[in-house]
C-alpha cells in the first residue's frame, strides 16, 4: 500500500457504523425482526417515487440525482410477517421499548450524554429502499468517545436509534427490487467526529466500535453491521465510503481516495496552466450516426442497426485528462463513465486518450471523426450510443462532470469496492432532507431508567481480551475472533465444563468450525446446547477430542439429531482404561521389531494405528500416555 505523509495533506476521516439490533420486533410496528432469507415472496407492490422539498424548503441535490435516474420500484412482501405500515399505508406504532433500552446501553457505552427527550425525524431517501420516501431516525446521545490502544480519544458526534431500509434484491430494466422483510428493523448509527488521522487508525476505530456493539444485544450475522467512512485532505472535500463489508478494507479504500483526491487537484491545476476555463467546454454534442453507420467497429455498427445512436464531443486541451490514472486501474475516463453509467444506464463512454483500435475503429473511421468533430491534437473526444433519451442525460452527465474538473473534487458519495476502489453512487447528500415526523410522538428516557443500565454494563471488550489471553495463556486475537463471532458467552460457559482444555474449546469454535465452513457447510446449524452437550460428553470421557469434528460435520448435515443420537450413528462407545490397555497390547506385540529398530521413536506410527481402534471413543491424551508406558517397558525388558 502506498504511504503518504497523512499529516501534511490533512487527511480526516470519520466513520458512520450501522448495527442491526436484536430485538422480537420492528422499530415502529409488530412484524417479527428477522429476515426471511431465500423464501419467495408472496406480493408484489409497484410504486414511483418522487423529491420533496426538505425543512429549509429546498430540494436536496442528491435527491434530485437520484430521481434523475428515472428507476422504477418493485416491492416484495410476505402476507404473514409484513403488515400495512411498512407499505407506507399505516401511521407508526409506538417505538420498541426493547431497541430503545438497547440503543441505550451502546450509548453509555460510547460515553455519550443521553438525550432525555427524543424527537422523530424524517431523513428523506429517494433510491426506493424505503417505501414512504424517508426513514425514522431519532438522535438519542451525543458527545462521546471511543479510545484507541495509544490512548487517543476518538470523539462520538451522535449516536441515533433508526429503522432499517429495506434489502435490494436485484436491478433489472431500470427497475429496482426491494425485499420488506428487512425493512423497519432497528438499527443503530454510531458517527465520529473527523478525528481519524490515517487509515490503520480507522480500521482500528471501526473494530473497536464493532467489539463494543457486539457485546450488546446485536444481530451477530453476516450484514447486521456496515461501515461507511468520510474521507477529505486539504486541498480536496468531504467524500462518502458507503458499503465497507469487511475491516481489512478500510487502510486501501482510504489510501485509494486520497490518491484519486490528490489526482483529480492535480487535474485542476493542469487546466489552469494550460489557461483554460469552464467557458471553452462545450455544451452540444454532435450526431455521428451516419457517419459511423458503416464503421470497422461490430458493437457501435450493431447497435445503430438495431435503432441506436452515436454522439461525440470535443473537449478542446482535454489531451491526456482522461487517461491520467487517479487510483490503481482506474483513470479521469473512468471517473466520467462511472457516473455516465449510474445516472443515464448506459455501459460507459469511448475516449480518444484510449487505445482505439481495441474497438476496432479503422483509420478513416477515427479521420472522420476527428473532421466531424473538429478536433485538433490537443483535444480529447468522447462518443456515446445508445437511445437518444440515453444520450441526452449522458451528455449532461458528462459536461457537468467535466465542468466540475475547474473545481477539484466534487463531493459525493460512492460506493466501495472489494479492490479499493470506488465507484459514484450519487452526489452527497446535504441537511436539507431532514425535518420533524408529525406522526410521532416525542419519546422520553428517564433518568432513573438510565442509571439502572448504566449499572448492568457489560465489560470493555478490550479489557476481556487482556484478561482472558493472560488467564487462558492464549493470544488476544484469538478472544477478538469470540467476540466477532459471537461466542464469548459460550466460551465462557464451555470452559466451566471443561476446564482442563480452553485451548481446545478455542479451536472447536474458531477453527474446526472455520474448516467445515471451508467444506461448505452450514455450522450455524449447530447450536450453543450442541456444544455444550459436546463437551459435557467430552468431560465424562464418553468421547474422545478426536472425534469432535466428525460430530460437528454429522450435525450441520443432519441438524435433527441430537449430540447423543450422532454418537449412536458414528457407532461411539466409551472404552474402560482396561480395554485401551488390551488395544495397546496387541498393536505392541505385533511391532515389536518397529520397536526395537526406533525406540520410542515408534510411539508415532504406533499412536495412529492404535487410534485407527478406538477411532475417538477415547481421549488421544490417555492414549498417549498408555502406549508411552507400554514401549517404555517392552525396551527395558529387551535391555
Amino acid at each position: 500500500m502506498t504511504q503518504f505523509d497523512y499529516e501534511k495533506l490533512g487527511l480526516k476521516c470519520g466513520l458512520e457504523i450501522h448495527q442491526q439490533l436484536e430485538t422480537d420486533t420492528k422499530l415502529f410496528c409488530r412484524c417479527p425482526s428477522t429476515l426471511q432469507g431465500t423464501r419467495k415472496p408472496d406480493f408484489e407492490v409497484k410504486r414511483y417515487m418522487r423529491p420533496v422539498l426538505g425543512e429549509m424548503g429546498t430540494y436536496d441535490k442528491a435527491m434530485l440525482t437520484e430521481y434523475g435516474k428515472g428507476m422504477d420500484i418493485i416491492y416484495e412482501g410476505y402476507n404473514d410477517v409484513i403488515c400495512t405500515y411498512e407499505l407506507d399505508e399505516t401511521p407508526p406504532f409506538p417505538c420498541n421499548s426493547e431497541a430503545r433500552k438497547i440503543a441505550l446501553k451502546i450509548a453509555l457505552l460510547l460515553n455519550a450524554n443521553i438525550i432525555e427527550e427524543m424527537h422523530v425525524c424524517r431523513k428523506n431517501y429517494l433510491d426506493g429502499s424505503v417505501p414512504c420516501g424517508f426513514q425514522k431516525t431519532m438522535i438519542l446521545g451525543t458527545d462521546g468517545y471511543i479510545p484507541l490502544v495509544n490512548g487517543k480519544k476518538i470523539r462520538i458526534d451522535i449516536l441515533s436509534l433508526e429503522e432499517e431500509a429495506a434489502r435490494k434484491i436485484k436491478t433489472e430494466d431500470k427497475t429496482n427490487y426491494y425485499r420488506l422483510d428487512r425493512l423497519g428493523i432497528p438499527l443503530i448509527e454510531v458517527t465520529t467526529k473527523p478525528d481519524i488521522t490515517s487509515p490503520n487508525e480507522c480500521k482500528e476505530c471501526a473494530e473497536r466500535i464493532g467489539l463494543l456493539l457486539w457485546m450488546t444485544d446485536v444481530k451477530k450475522v453476516i450484514g447486521s453491521i456496515r461501515q461507511d467512512i468520510n474521507i477529505s485532505i486539504k486541498s480536496g472535500t468531504r467524500i462518502e465510503i458507503k458499503g465497507v463489508q469487511k475491516l481489512g478494507w478500510i487502510p486501501n479504500l482510504i489510501n485509494h481516495e486520497v490518491s484519486r483526491q490528490l489526482g483529480l487537484i492535480e487535474i485542476k491545476n493542469l487546466l489552469a496552466k494550460n489557461k483554460l476555463t469552464v467557458n471553452d467546454i462545450p455544451n452540444i454534442s454532435i450526431d455521428l450516426t451516419e457517419l459511423l453507420k458503416n464503421t470497422n467497429s461490430n458493437f457501435i455498427k450493431k447497435g445503430i442497426k438495431s435503432g441506436e445512436f452515436v454522439y461525440g464531443i470535443n473537449f478542446h486541451g482535454f489531451r491526456g485528462i482522461f487517461g491520467k490514472e487517479l487510483m490503481e486501474n482506474y483513470r479521469f475516463g473512468t471517473e466520467v463513465s462511472s457516473k455516465v453509467k449510474t445516472i443515464s444506464g448506459l455501459k460507459g463512454i469511448i475516449h480518444s486518450d484510449e487505445d482505439l483500435k481495441k474497438y476496432k475503429f479503422s483509420d478513416e473511421d477515427i479521420r472522420s471523426i476527428h473532421e466531424k468533430l473538429n478536433y485538433k491534437n490537443e483535444d480529447c473526444f468522447v462518443l456515446v450510443l445508445g437511445t437518444k433519451k440515453k444520450i441526452e442525460k449522458a451528455i449532461q452527465v458528462i459536461i457537468s462532470r467535466i465542468q466540475y474538473a475547474f473545481e477539484g473534487v466534487p463531493p459525493e458519495t460512492r460506493k466501495a469496492l472489494e479492490s479499493g476502489n470506488t465507484e459514484f453512487l450519487r452526489d452527497l447528500h446535504g441537511g436539507a432532507r431532514l425535518y420533524p415526523d408529525t406522526d410521532s410522538p416525542s419519546i422520553m428516557n428517564i433518568i432513573t431508567e438510565i442509571e439502572a443500565i448504566r449499572k448492568d454494563l457489560p465489560e470493555y471488550p478490550w479489557n476481556i481480551m487482556k484478561n482472558f489471553s493472560k488467564k487462558f495463556n492464549t493470544e488476544e486475537r484469538l478472544i477478538k475472533k469470540l467476540i466477532f463471532n459471537g461466542k464469548l458467552e459460550l466460551f465462557k460457559h464451555l470452559v466451566d465444563i471443561y476446564p482442563e482444555n480452553p485451548s481446545l474449546i478455542l479451536t472447536t469454535l474458531l477453527e474446526t468450525s472455520k474448516a467445515l465452513k471451508r467444506e461448505g457447510k452450514k455450522t450455524e446449524k449447530i447450536a450453543d446446547n450442541d456444544y455444550i452437550s459436546l463437551f459435557e460428553e467430552l468431560k465424562s470421557k464418553q468421547i474422545g477430542k478426536e472425534i469432535i469434528e466428525d460430530i460437528m460435520r454429522m450435525k450441520t448435515e443432519q441438524p435433527h439429531l441430537s449430540i447423543s443420537q450422532i454418537k449412536d450413528r458414528l457407532n461411539i462407545k466409551s472404552i474402560s482404561l482396561e480395554e485401551l490397555q488390551k488395544i495397546i497390547e496387541n498393536i505392541v506385540n505385533q511391532n515389536m521389531e518397529l520397536i526395537k529398530e526406533r525406540e520410542i521413536r515408534s510411539l508415532g506410527p504406533l499412536m495412529g494405528e492404535v487410534m485407527k481402534k478406538v477411532k475417538g471413543n477415547i481421549d488421544g491424551s490417555i492414549v498417549n500416555k498408555e502406549l508411552k508406558e507400554q514401549i517404555k517397558k517392552k525396551l527395558e525388558a529387551i535391555k
